[in-house]
């Protein structure tokens, strides 16, 4: 009962603290916080010169047995109120001495999907983790987190909104252009990871340096698969500049063949083959009084230990992105940004020439947002995607242009 009646008493120190300064509300102290971020927005996406059907560049058309035709339809427009990534959080921590220990959980407002799902008051968990900090020692966390590749990167997240939204450049600068979200293959492609079952460290600050550490082991790891993550980076700081660096490894992903290759012999999976994908990323960041700037270079590879002629062997891609916000005045905010996706290059076992004619993309967007107070906002969105006729960015189309607007509001706290 007693927590009933708290999580009551939350929600109404949360309302309250709307009419105030965004920060977190704290409910008791700094034993629990609460705090959100919540982004509504009415979103309109047009799609132009797209298949609804099957990749079929040179590489990736072993994803498909030979007999299933490319279907080249526009795909329809959508127009919805979405949640985007919104969400609430609690945290709290206490101090003994020189330790202190803490929590941090987020949960998703809302999810967007049928009517069905679309009730969920709460909906998946984003960040949700315990921590033990020490001064001299740094910070160990355990839980459900962002990964060291992913914190130490993308500088500028675009008016606050970019997170799961059509504006944020973690697909093209994490992720490739070959595998849509519906591909017949297992295991994600994307190094923008917040991941479950991680341990991360993150040593005290050296003068402006910073040294990090994630390891996430699988915990059903045998003797032929051993599907663990990997993280490192190093970044350095001031009030001004920022630099960052850091790489990522997936071990036993899949990400080309699966865990359940049924098309072995009609295309280019491996059975069951030993995997790691490793992507690199440096990235920069300036802040000044009235503007900050951000950029990103990535370099991603795939490899998988083929055994038969003709099966996938490696793919390698690069990306980069450049971002920026401008604050006109304390309530106006406008800002952009420009990413794009090679093409790259791939191998298959004892095949001499492998191509990736039609991957590759790019995207751009544009935003403003008008500040009402410093918990309450008002934004304008504007992004496209413009993939090669073979790729497929998150949107599923393949090929062509997807455009998208949005006008939405934002309450923070």
């Amino acid at each position: 009962m007693k927590f009933k009646y708290g999580l009551v008493t939350a929600g109404c120190l949360v309302a309250m603290g709307l009419a105030g300064t965004a920060q977190a509300v704290q409910v008791a102290g700094e034993l629990l916080d609460v705090y959100g971020n919540f982004y509504p927005q009415y979103q309109i996406s047009s799609f132009a010169d797209g298949a609804t059907g099957t990749q079929q560049s040179p590489m990736t058309a072993g994803l498909n047995t030979p007999a299933t035709p490319t279907t080249a339809l526009t795909k329809a427009n959508i127009t919805q109120v979405n949640w985007v990534n919104s969400y609430l959080g609690f945290k709290g921590q206490k101090a003994f001495g020189d330790i202190t220990a803490g929590y941090d959980f987020q949960g998703v407002v809302m999810s967007n999907g049928t009517l069905a799902t679309e009730t969920n008051a709460i909906g998946a968990a984003r960040d949700a983790f315990v921590f033990v900090a020490h001064k001299k020692f740094g910070t160990l966390q355990f839980g459900q987190m962002d990964t060291i590749y992913k914190e130490f990167g993308d500088r500028v997240r675009l008016l606050g909104t970019s997170s799961s939204n059509f504006t944020s450049t973690s697909g093209i600068v994490s992720g490739v252009t070959w595998k849509a979200p519906t591909a017949n293959a297992a295991g994600t492609t994307s190094f923008n990871t917040r991941i479950n079952g991680q341990v991360r460290w993150i040593s005290p600050n050296w003068s402006g340096v910073e040294v990090g550490v994630s390891i996430r082991p699988d915990p059903a790891r045998t003797t032929t698969t051993d599907a663990s993550l990997s993280a490192m980076g190093i970044r350095w700081s001031n009030p001004k500049y920022y630099v960052g660096l850091a790489q990522e490894v997936h071990n036993d992903y899949r990400t080309m063949s699966g865990t359940n290759a049924a098309d072995v012999g009609t295309n280019i999976f491996s059975v069951a083959p030993r995997s790691k994908d490793t992507a690199t990323r440096l990235s920069f960041g300036y802040t000044a009084e009235t503007y900050k700037l951000g950029a990103d270079f990535s370099n991603l590879k795939y490899t998988e230990d083929a055994t038969i002629a003709g099966n996938f062997s490696s793919y390698e891609t690069t990306g980069w992105q450049v971002s920026g916000e401008y604050s006109i005045n304390n309530e106006v905010t406008v800002g952009g940004n420009y990413g794009k996706n090679a093409a790259g290059s791939c191998s298959l076992l004892g095949v001499a020439t492998c191509s990736t004619d039609g991957l590759g993309g790019s995207m751009m967007s544009l935003g403003a947002r008008y500040d009402y107070d410093k918990n309450i906002g008002f934004f304008a969105l504007y992004g496209k995607s413009m993939v090669n006729s073979a790729a497929v960015l998150a949107s599923g189309n393949v090929g062509g242009d997807v455009t998208n607007v949005a006008l939405g509001l934002q309450v923070k706290f």
